[in-house]
């Protein structure tokens, strides 16, 4: 019994001098799911020139190259390449002397500049009006109120003289022209038309030939000479009623005049158009029925090459004054000079001299 309990103690004595370190620690196990695999739980390797610091601080990022700031821009200089005040001038600069004015409301010297400058341009134009004003009604050749009154008693009397020479014209136009009328018994439109071709063929003495598509004639009687259609409405293409069609027999052609209810005087200004344009008239006559009286534009009279420099506007202002309705006329005299040019009393109100 001694010897057991003397070996007992013998155990303990020496567990008791055993270190701490060289006692086997019992691992707990891991808990289900959350054993490290062998690649997580490799430490990893340590580069020896790294030493035996735990903590590195990562590698500065080269900073970007950030480009200087341009320069402030400053404000565009008045531009002085122009004449100050004139026309080009005040073009270029008004814009930006506005804008300057408008950015700084409270600067009083803008504000005043862009005043100014801009009265500047009222006050040219109005000079400019006013002179272009004096100039057209002073001269017949630019002077477009003659050609087209705005007065109610010259308009008045520019209707009649168009009507006049209106219904002249279109006399002439009938010698050698002619109209083929395309209608249907039961169209209404062609009923109405009917007595607006009447009072044509009355005024301008055309000849008019009623064709019948469904070979029947008017309903209401007009045109008792109507032909049967036999052919012709079909090759021009004739799908509605009325239909109008010019003829000119000496050279065979024709012309579409209208299709459609159309009004007399719509009727009268097609066929003098078409009369011009097939060149069955000339550009006088055309003149004479659409404006009352023959119109000369200086384009007709107008000679560049009578122009020796292009760059002289003396040289242009002469050849365009050749071109006027007046050709080299006097824009203005004296009363002497005129006396002197023609060597006789040009004033005999004021007695002889």
């Amino acid at each position: 019994m001694r010897a057991l309990i003397s070996a007992v103690l013998t155990s303990i004595s020496l567990l008791a001098s055993t270190p701490v370190s060289a006692v086997p620690s019992a691992q707990a196990p891991a808990p289900p799911g959350r054993q490290d695999s062998p690649q997580t739980a490799a430490k990893p390797e340590r580069n020896p020139d790294d030493g035996w610091f735990f903590y590195r601080d990562p590698r500065e990022e080269e900073k970007k190259k950030t480009p200087p700031p341009k320069p402030a821009v400053p404000a565009a200089p008045t531009d002085m390449s122009e004449k100050v005040g004139s026309a080009e001038w005040i073009q270029k600069n008004l814009p930006r002397i506005m804008m300057d004015a408008i950015n700084n409301p409270k600067d009083r010297e803008k504000v005043e500049l862009y005043g100014y400058v801009q009265k500047l341009a009222m006050d040219k134009s109005e000079q400019f009006a006013n002179t272009y004003i004096r100039v057209m009604s002073a001269n017949p050749a630019l002077d477009e109120t003659i050609s087209n009154p705005t007065s109610t008693f010259a308009l008045r009397e520019l209707d009649s003289k168009r009507d006049t020479e209106r219904a002249a014209v279109l006399q002439e136009i009938a010698k050698t022209t002619g109209l083929w009328y395309f209608f249907r018994s039961d169209c209404p439109y062609c009923h109405r038309q009917n007595p607006l071709l009447d009072l044509l063929q009355q005024d301008s003495g055309i000849s008019i030939l009623p064709i019948s598509l469904d070979h029947q004639p008017l309903q209401d009687g007009s045109y008792p000479n109507w032909v049967a259609d036999s052919g012709q409405g079909q090759y021009l293409g004739v799908t509605s009623t009325p239909t109008l069609f010019m003829v000119h027999p000496s050279t065979g052609q024709l012309v579409s005049l209208a299709v459609g209810q159309r009004s007399l005087p719509d009727i009268e200004r097609r066929i003098i158009e078409i009369s011009r344009d097939q060149n069955w008239i000339d550009e006088a006559t055309y003149q004479r029925a659409m404006k009352g009286m023959p119109q000369r534009f200086i384009t007709d009279a107008f000679d560049p090459s009578s122009i020796d420099d292009p760059n002289d506007p003396k040289q242009v202002l002469d050849a365009l004054r050749r071109a006027g309705m007046h050709g080299e006329a006097q824009q203005a005299a004296t009363l002497d000079d005129l006396q002197k040019a023609t060597g006789s009393n040009a004033t005999p109100w004021k007695g002889s001299e």
